[in-house]
């Protein structure tokens, strides 16, 4: 480890189309070109990152094996379920597999609490209780990969269901990945509701990395524009100075599985990804992404500042 401290980092956006799963496995492979090892965590029941680092989750449990699913439902640790992809990365990454058994994990946990309802003995506050530790279970199995990693990354599903929330829920930081669209800023003031919820009731230390903009063309105006709006109104510190230029590079990958990094005519799409993860170091050169980063203006901050320019609102809609 070159971190003094393991980084677990989230990838979140109810949207789907942004860029969620492409960031997580480029970022992964940005710290790992960089000398810094990486785990990928895919909560996201298509298991894109899981796929696109070469890993079968059905043959993984024909071998056997765990997968994240297992986490939620035994509390089995991540350290005993990542796996690192043969031949890739110099054993720099491992990735904690998904499988389609996560989109049932919420239904079977609410199972066990109606369960524990039905005996006398049991009140409601009980129910709660449990509930509150089916949150937390992705919190504790992620923290067994503590000491092993400089960082965890997480993939989430396009939605603000128990997966996104048990996944903030054990993060330090978060990054929200966006297009240049309007859409994608209304939906920041939408996560940044759940955020705020995540901190006050379960994890107060949870900070803002960095608002990511991707599928980025420098050389049309409005998304120059965009870009800068969000840093006018949201300050710097909100939003990554570095861009994910769209390309079709990317596409080329995820159909190849591999990650850009590995892509043969992915040079210029890769270095962008190691300069924001440099950024990112950058910024909390005061220690292990430090405190230098600021947090997310909370929810009425955000709230106001989208609903109070209306101009501003129809330049980013286009």
């Amino acid at each position: 480890m070159r971190f003094r401290e393991t980084q677990v980092i989230v990838f979140a956006n109810q949207k789907g189309g942004c860029g969620k799963t492409s960031s997580t496995i480029s970022t992964a492979a940005a710290f790992a070109s960089l000398g810094y090892s990486a785990c990928v965590i895919d909560t996201d029941p298509q298991c894109n990152s899981t796929d696109n680092l070469g890993i079968d989750p059905d043959e993984t449990l024909r071998q056997g094996k765990y997968t994240l699913a297992d986490a939620y439902l035994s509390k089995v640790p991540c350290s005993r379920i990542a796996v690192a992809p043969e031949g890739r990365f110099d054993g720099m990454i491992s990735v904690v597999p998904g499988h389609r058994a996560l989109s049932s994990v919420s239904a079977r946990l609410e199972n066990e609490v109606l369960t524990l309802l039905t005996d006398e003995n049991s009140s409601d506050l009980d129910g709660e209780d449990l509930r509150r530790e089916h949150r937390m279970r992705l919190k504790r199995s992620i923290d067994s990969l503590r000491g092993h990693y400089d960082v965890v990354l997480i993939d989430t599903p396009p939605n603000l269901d128990f997966l996104m929330t048990s996944a903030l829920i054990a993060a330090d930081w978060y990054i929200v990945p966006a297009f240049p669209s309007g859409y994608d800023l209304k939906g920041l003031e939408v996560l940044t509701r759940t955020i705020d919820k995540v901190r006050k009731q379960y994890n107060p230390k949870l900070n803002l990395a960095g608002v990511l903009l991707g599928n980025y063309d420098r050389t049309t105006s409005l998304d120059r524009q965009v870009h800068d709006l969000l840093k006018q109104r949201f300050t710097p510190a909100l939003v990554f100075a570095t861009t994910i230029a769209r390309s079709v590079r990317y596409r080329e990958a995820t159909m190849s599985r591999i990650t850009i990094f590995e892509h043969p005519e992915g040079k210029e799409q890769a270095a962008q990804y190691a300069g924001l993860v440099k950024e990112m170091v950058n910024r909390g050169a005061k220690g292990a992404f430090g405190a230098t980063l600021n947090p997310l203006p909370d929810v009425k901050t955000v709230e106001s500042v989208i609903g109070e320019d209306q101009a501003a609102q129809e330049v980013v809609n286009g």
